[in-house]
Order: C-alpha cells, then sequence, then structure tokens
C-alpha cells in the first residue's frame, strides 16, 4: 500500500495569522500552491485554502487588503501521521468535508497532502491516461 509520506509535498508554506489575504492569494499563485499553514509565531494554528478565500473572502464581499488571515483561516488544523495508506487520508478528507490534511511525524508537521496529491500513484502507474 501507498504510504502518505510518499505522495505528501514535502515543501511546507506558511503565513502568519496577521497577514492580508491579498498576500497570501499572491504567495499561493507565486508558488502553484492551494494552501498555506497559518502561524501565530511558532506555532501552527490553522490553514489557510484557496477555498477559505473565495467562501469567505470573495462571496462575503470582503476586502482581501484588508483582511487578514486570521479572520477566515479553518482551524482546528486536521493531520494524519506520515506513515498512513493514502486510503486513509482520502476517507478522512471526505469525512470532514476537506481537500488537504498536515502530514506529521513526531509531533512534527512535515508535509502536506491534498485531494490531488491521493491521484499521483495511480497516473504514475498510467491507470489514469484514459486508454
Amino acid at each position: 500500500m501507498v504510504k502518505v509520506k510518499e505522495v505528501m509535498a514535502k515543501s511546507v508554506f506558511t503565513v502568519s495569522k496577521k497577514t492580508k489575504i491579498k498576500e497570501t492569494a499572491d504567495l499561493m499563485k507565486k508558488s502553484g500552491i492551494g494552501s498555506l499553514l497559518v502561524k501565530d509565531g511558532e506555532e501552527i494554528v490553522g490553514i489557510i485554502t484557496e477555498t477559505d478565500i473565495v467562501h469567505k473572502v470573495v462571496a462575503e464581499g470582503l476586502s482581501p487588503q484588508i483582511t487578514g488571515v486570521d479572520a477566515v483561516m479553518s482551524f482546528p488544523l486536521m493531520m494524519i501521521e506520515a506513515d498512513s495508506e493514502i486510503e486513509q487520508a482520502g476517507r478522512e478528507m471526505v469525512e470532514n468535508g476537506i481537500r488537504h490534511l498536515a502530514v506529521s511525524q513526531d509531533g512534527q508537521v512535515i508535509g502536506m497532502i491534498s485531494m490531488r496529491d491521493l491521484l499521483r500513484p495511480f497516473y504514475s502507474r498510467g491507470e489514469g491516461s484514459g486508454s
């Protein structure tokens, strides 16, 4: 079975909880990512996703230039152990209505996994080629 640590993104991008949404969205776009972990000092306190920005800022008519991440971030942060199987990650995402999980090992966040990452093992074997 494929483990979470085999398909997770090993780069973890973070943003301060006081960062404005505009700057956060710019960082997501520049980095080609759909989520950032949110920090209060050195502590990870939540996650901000593209969905949070669309549903809680744009759809509500809030200003991205003045709205802080802490006003719209999702918390608490949902996590999964690095040695878990990807099927478990998928179940947790579906059951909780989320698309991203932080990946932990020995109590530390070491990566992120998204719904898109869960598909990678199938496409790398050619199963998703549509043939």
